[in-house]
């Protein structure tokens, strides 16, 4: 791994009086798993909402017997960790823990953690060092099949899904790097050493993704293809719900920013609010007679646009992306990012921080083109174009600033303008599709960076790290 420092991000503190209201209040201890097979609707009244409280060397890449070929790419990541995935890597999920010094007035120090799965059905989390060192722990758990997702809630406990239908929860990182764990392996330039779960989450055939609830983080919620959303409460591990009406797989899904719903979409072109406490829908989004939606499944999901929070936006397969209101349960437009075609899936969305702006939000696909809207008209104000062969697999707005950044199957990690439309910067290194990418953003006004991590085919993470207030004067 090569050096680079680091720069920390604040991490907000919870108050004691704070901590009652961090509870998400549907959980009952005493509760069983309640199974709800539901039509495609059912009100439910307002009284049952949720209340307010909640590898290889650089410039190489693995070809299929597994040898080096040369692919003369110019690597500007700032680090990367290699020799590590023995297969692709599908998830990266990163948290960026301050960790106070307990003797002498040393300073704080900044630990970036990453959390990483893929097809070799191994999970890893690597923590890196303000001085550039890294420490690399394989996470214990045998999985069957491919590591789908990673996820650390608010306190940077770590969640693992796999396609082996369960979630693995293991300690926080500050509270691994105490425990001293024992090296199991190691390779030509760091031991792994193991970590063990802390508790199991079972249910699912699969798991596809995971999504903590936004308050407290002690609630978990997951989908699965076979067409079932699992929700457990985490300190005991008892499923509070199961979630059932998605005729197949569950692709995408989130709480609402309150906490109040579960939003979900999938392969039946439907998207779905849920209530947690009943575990009854609360509304479903469907074409039907006069009622227009989706004609084609769902990829992915953002909630929280709009002054209100209130919108989310999917992705479909045909080319659109639908964005509706969820609390007045009705569809506001129908965004044609790509109507040419037979690649023209809409692969990513997601809406501008209030910040930025509440009435704009972004699509991208395979098409090789990210498209900046205007809510109140439903128009395009820019086209973002990736290339012709570079679909694009992911897009992150930045949390303060009217900028973008892209992954894509060329490699590449993209920094996008959303007020021109114009590319600032192109950040090489990876050698093949990036399958996901975590987006840690620094005060760019006091000098920090964003750091950003990526995973992908060529069985790599690597880390970028961008001084904004450089790169924009």
């Amino acid at each position: 791994m090569e050096n680079s420092k680091l720069l920390s991000t604040t991490k907000s503190s919870t108050t004691e009086s704070e901590e009652e209201d961090l509870q998400p209040t549907f959980i009952s201890n005493d509760a069983d798993a309640v199974e709800v097979a539901v039509e495609d609707e059912i009100d439910v009244n307002d009284d049952y909402e949720m209340e307010e409280e909640d590898y290889n060397v650089k410039g190489q890449q693995q070809q299929s017997n597994g040898e080096a070929m040369d692919m003369g790419v110019d690597d500007m990541s700032s680090f990367k960790i290699e020799a590590v995935h023995d297969d692709a890597i599908f998830t990266v999920a990163s948290a960026m823990i301050q960790q106070h010094q307990q003797q002498g007035n040393q300073p704080q120090t900044t630990i970036l953690a990453i959390a990483s799965g893929g097809g070799d059905d191994k999970a890893f989390l690597t923590l890196v060092a303000n001085d550039g060192s890294s420490t690399i722990f394989k996470c214990a758990y045998d999985h069957t099949d491919s590591v789908s997702c990673a996820s650390f809630n608010v306190d940077h406990q770590l969640a693992i899904g796999s396609f082996d239908g369960t979630v693995q929860l293991y300690n926080t990182p500050v509270a691994i790097l105490a425990a001293a764990t024992t090296t199991t392996a190691t390779t030509a330039t760091t031991a792994i050493k193991e970590i063990t779960p802390i508790r199991q989450l079972d249910g699912p055939s699969d798991i596809e993704w995971i999504s903590w609830h936004p308050k407290g983080g002690t609630v978990l919620l997951a989908g699965s293809s076979d067409g079932t959303v699992w929700m457990w409460f985490v300190p005991n591990g008892k499923c509070l719900q199961v979630f059932v009406g998605h005729e197949g797989e569950v692709t995408a899904g989130s709480f609402t920013i309150d906490g109040k719903f579960a939003v979900t979409c999938g392969a039946d072109g439907t998207l779905r609010m849920w209530a947690p406490k009943t575990g009854l829908s609360r509304h479903v989004f469907r074409n039907h007679g006069s009622y227009r939606f989706a004609e084609a499944p769902l990829l992915c999901l953002d909630i929280g646009g709009g002054n209100d929070r209130q919108l989310a936006m999917t992705g479909c397969e045909d080319g659109t992306a639908w964005v509706v209101h969820l609390s007045n349960k009705k569809v506001i437009s129908c965004l044609n990012h790509c109507s040419e075609g037979d690649l023209r899936s809409v692969e990513t969305v997601g809406f501008a921080p209030a910040v930025v702006n509440v009435n704009w939000c972004a699509t991208a696909g395979v098409d090789g083109k990210m498209k900046i809207w205007d809510l109140t008209n439903n128009q395009c104000r820019h086209i973002c174009v990736h290339g012709e062969k570079a679909a694009v697999t992911r897009l992150r707005w930045h949390r303060t600033l009217s900028l973008i950044y892209t992954t894509a199957s060329d490699g590449v990690l993209r920094l996008w303008d959303a007020r021109s439309g114009n590319l600032i910067k192109e950040f090489s290194g990876n050698l093949d599709v990036i399958n996901d990418v975590d987006v840690k953003c620094g005060v760019t006004e006091q000098g920090e960076p964003d750091v950003i991590v990526t995973g992908g085919e060529d069985r790599s993470l690597r880390g970028f790290t961008i001084d904004l207030k450089a790169i924009l004067e």
